[in-house]
């Protein structure tokens, strides 16, 4: 049997290894547009490589029947099986070395080890499924295969991805796309936050949608210039999911500041004196211009920005929205067309910030065709 993965990404060379491993005489060639594999894997984790979370929760993929009967511990078995060790710091896994040149490498040596071939710099342009099988076009060459398999990845970071045309390409062949937007990204607001960009505070942060909670989590904030960031805000952001209704980011500045720790800083009765008391100066000058003179307190435990729109892809970690679910079998076989198959960022699946989106990529490899 022979195989053509398009994308060099976490789950087209996941599936790769996937495949080799259980037919080691099959052909399999990846063909990728950049001049690098695995580009964006580099990015994750800042540079550490998140690869799971020991708290894993299915509930927090918009389709958690994906992860049909997903282990935990098996997992972790079967990315070490690439050749590198793990370790969990707080919740999140790492690779040992805390370096995601680590994970790339192993996996490349996996590659090489197995025999598989990667063409870099080469555009997909289109495929056509034949009774025989699938006849894949692209920029350098004409591939007859017998399995194609589509792992571009979606929008998100234009230089470590794909440009959007797979989804037209797609489109053509009677795939229904769910609406895509950026994921896991900063959020502008229509307050002014240019006084405080590059600030950084902790907080339990509420989205509201039409004054109804529909997100809370404690994190760190970070200001931008126009908006809000950190990783609960990218959280919070793919919630967001009609930007036509009102939505609103609470941050409570004094999550812990209640009860009788209130009571004993009544002194506090200047507005000013309590600003520098507890805030970093240009934040303090902010807040003292959004906070009332009598009710301060309670006016930081409630401070209120309106959401305007996101950030745009090339700021975001992920793409929502992609091919939908319905069109895919469990094994991820396209329902349209047989010997296709779709994974990882381009189908409609995604999760929260700390490890599940690249646990999905890998999950993607691992259960292909099985």
């Amino acid at each position: 049997m022979k195989c053509v993965i398009i994308g060099a990404g976490a789950s087209g060379i996941a599936a790769a290894i996937n495949i080799k491993r259980k037919y080691p005489n099959d052909e399999v060639i990846i063909i990728e547009h950049s001049d690098r594999p695995l580009r964006k894997i580099l990015a994750t984790g800042n540079g550490r490589c998140n690869l799971g979370n020991a708290k894993f929760d299915i509930k927090k993929y918009n389709h958690p029947e994906l992860m049909g009967l997903f282990s935990y511990n098996d997992y972790i078995e079967y990315v070490e099986s690439y050749g590198f060790k793990t370790k969990t710091i707080g919740d999140l896994v790492y690779p040992y070395s805390e370096s995601a040149q680590t994970v790339r490498n192993q996996m490349l040596k996996e590659l090489e080890k197995l025999n598989v071939k990667i063409n870099l710099e080469e555009d997909f342009i289109d495929y056509k499924v034949k009774p025989n099988g699938v006849e894949i076009k692209t920029n350098k060459a004409i591939y007859q295969a017998d399995k194609l398999i589509v792992a571009t990845g979606g929008k998100s970071t234009k230089g470590l991805g794909n440009d959007g045309k797979i989804y037209e390409i797609l489109k053509s062949h009677g795939y229904t796309i769910a609406p895509l937007r950026p994921g896991l990204v900063p959020i502008k607001t229509k307050e002014n936050t240019k006084l405080v960009d590059g600030l950084r505070i902790k907080a339990n942060v509420t989205l509201l949608e039409n004054s109804k909670q529909i997100f809370n989590e404690d994190g760190e904030v970070l200001f931008k210039k126009d908006g809000l960031s950190g990783i609960v805000i990218f959280n919070a952001s793919n919630y967001i999911k009609n930007p036509q209704n009102k939505y609103e980011i609470v941050l409570n500045l004094l999550p812990d500041f209640n009860g009788e720790l209130q009571r004993n800083h009544q002194q506090f009765l200047d507005k000013s004196k309590f600003l520098e008391e507890y805030f970093a100066p240009k934040l303090a000058q902010y807040l003292s211009d959004r906070i009332s003179d009598k009710n301060y307190v309670k006016d930081l435990q409630n401070l209120k920005f309106t959401f305007k729109d996101f950030y745009d892809y090339e700021n975001s970690q992920i793409t929502i929205g992609g091919v939908q679910i319905s069109d895919m079998n469990p094994n991820f076989e396209s329902k349209k067309e047989p010997n296709v198959y779709f994974l990882g960022e381009l189908l409609d699946m995604h999760g929260p910030c700390g490890g599940y989106n690249l646990t999905w990529a890998f999950i993607c490899g691992q259960k292909l065709m099985s």
